[in-house]
C-alpha cells in the first residue's frame, strides 16, 4: 500500500474478480472511510480491487505518512481498527445477503445507501455497472429498476438514476439496509 484515499463525495467499490472477469462488491468505502485500511494495517497486498463507483472529491495520502502518524497517536490508530472492523461487519452483511435476499431488496438496499454514503440523490450509473457490482445481469437489474420506477421510488435518464422517494425504497430494501446504515451513524 503506497497510498490511502480519504473519499469525500465520491464512493469506492471494493470489488473481487474472478478468473472468468466478472467482479462482485464486496464493500465499499465512501466519506465515512479510508480504501485499503486492513491492507495498510497488515503492510499486506490489498487482495481486492479498487474501482470508483460514484466519482467525486477524495484526499489522497502516503501510506507511510498515514502509518508514522498512528504511532504517534494511539487515537487514531483507534479509530482506523475501528473503521477496519466496520469494513469487515459490511463484507460479512454484504455475502450473506446475496446469498438469501433476492435481487430486488439488495438493489433498494444498494441505492439506500450509496445515496447515505454520497449524500447525493441523482447517482451518475449505468444500469450495467450496477449489474456487475451486484453479480447478477443486467436484464435482471433491469426488471429490478424498472419494479422501483413503477413504485415511484427511483426515475431512470441515460447514465444516472434518481432516487425520488426514500421511503417507498426502505420498504422494498432488505433487512440488511439496517445493519450496514447503523455503521454511517452509530448513534441513531
Amino acid at each position: 500500500m503506497d497510498v490511502v484515499y480519504f473519499p469525500i463525495a465520491a464512493e469506492l467499490g471494493n470489488t473481487v474478480r474472478f478468473s472468468d472477469g466478472k467482479s462482485v462488491q464486496a464493500a465499499t468505502v465512501s466519506r465515512n472511510g479510508i480504501t485499503g485500511l486492513a491492507a495498510f494495517l497488515a503492510e499486506e497486498p490489498i487482495g481486492r480491487e479498487l474501482a470508483v463507483q460514484i466519482g467525486g472529491e477524495a484526499w489522497k495520502l502516503p501510506a507511510n505518512v498515514l502509518r508514522e502518524r498512528c504511532r504517534k497517536s494511539p487515537p487514531l490508530m483507534n479509530l482506523l481498527w475501528v473503521l477496519t472492523h466496520q469494513n469487515q461487519i459490511e463484507a460479512s452483511v454484504n455475502a450473506a445477503c446475496h446469498l438469501r435476499h433476492g435481487l430486488g431488496p439488495r438493489l433498494a438496499r444498494w441505492l439506500l445507501t450509496t445515496q447515505d454514503r454520497t449524500g447525493k440523490s441523482e447517482l451518475p450509473v449505468l444500469q450495467s455497472d450496477v449489474a456487475d457490482w451486484l453479480g447478477v445481469r443486467r436484464s435482471s437489474v433491469v426488471a429490478s429498476f424498472k419494479h422501483l420506477s413503477m413504485l415511484g421510488a427511483l426515475r431512470q435518464g441515460r447514465g444516472r438514476i434518481i432516487i425520488s422517494d426514500r421511503a417507498v425504497l426502505k420498504t422494498q430494501a432488505c433487512e440488511c439496509y439496517g445493519k450496514v446504515s447503523r455503521r454511517l451513524d452509530p448513534h441513531p
